[in-house]
């Protein structure tokens, strides 16, 4: 059962990009279980279909997203009967999808991230936001440790940065977050599309087979130790270098090989 007629998860296509658009402006669009279910069947929609090769997730209305529909909470959760473990499960199934596609995923957000909000930016591979977005644990404000934001923020800055984060609930500027290395991409005020568009046709024109190897092979190495992932890395090398089986490719990536050579020759 969905809270609305009108989609929860919009999706549209633009060139080779899937876009999930979250749709309860009148709701800050706080994730409902309905919300998610939307949006998990849209990334993996999105994930096998050959025409797509990067995910953008925004929001409609003032913002990208308030976090998690607290409403839903209202009623106990007991361990016995399960009902905790549904309460949460859908959320972290939605995180672990968006790390685990093997396709791009990009946050863009305007207006704010809250919460789960900031945990669904974190799971993506890259975030452009505009300059005026705000970020937070603001559970943390009601004396909530937002578990969630901890496990991601742990594997993406460094541990003072991090804590603090999670531990204050304070809010943060997009432009503080860039400092911080968690937002890829700022956009003034009302150019967020045509940042975003820009971002995303760079991830697209590169070749698809290299863009899932590349993502699979880092999130592989996130886990190992330095001396396993560079060996891991070596071996595939090797494997892509197997019989001279990578032929070349010919497509719009030669002027970035052409912009390549010609640094590389001007140093000589």
């Amino acid at each position: 059962m969905t809270d609305t007629t009108e989609p929860l998860v919009i999706v549209t296509r633009e060139d080779q990009a899937a876009i999930l658009t979250l749709n309860r402006p009148a709701k800050k669009n706080a994730m409902s279980d309905a919300l998610l279910e939307q949006l998990i069947a849209a990334v993996r929609h999105a994930g096998t279909d050959d025409d797509v090769r990067a995910i953008v997730i925004r929001g409609s209305g003032s913002c990208f997203t308030s976090g998690r529909d607290t409403s839903q909470f209202e009623q106990a959760a007991l361990l016995q009967d399960m009902s905790v473990d549904k309460a949460v499960d859908i959320f972290l199934e939605a995180l672990s999808l968006l790390i685990e596609t093997p396709k791009p995923t990009i946050a863009s957000i305007h207006g704010m991230a809250l919460g789960g909000g900031q945990a669904m930016s974190l799971a993506c591979d890259f975030v452009v936001a505009e300059r005026d977005a705000r970020f937070g644990n603001v559970e943390m404000a009601y004396g909530f440790p937002a578990a969630m934001n901890i496990a991601l923020l742990t594997r993406q800055v460094g541990r003072r940065t991090g804590l603090e984060i999670a531990m204050t609930g304070d809010l943060y500027s997009a432009e503080q977050y860039y400092k911080f290395g968690l937002i890829n991409r700022l956009a003034e005020p009302g150019s967020l599309q045509q940042e975003t568009n820009k971002f995303v046709a760079t991830l697209t024109g590169r070749e698809p087979w290299a863009i899932k190897r590349t993502k699979s092979t880092y999130r592989l190495a996130e886990d190992m130790a330095l001396h396993g992932a560079l060996n891991f890395g070596n071996q595939l090398n090797q494997l892509l270098r197997l019989n001279g089986q990578i032929e070349p490719v010919h497509s719009h990536n030669d002027d970035v090989k052409s912009n390549i050579s010609g640094t590389v020759s001007g140093e000589n």
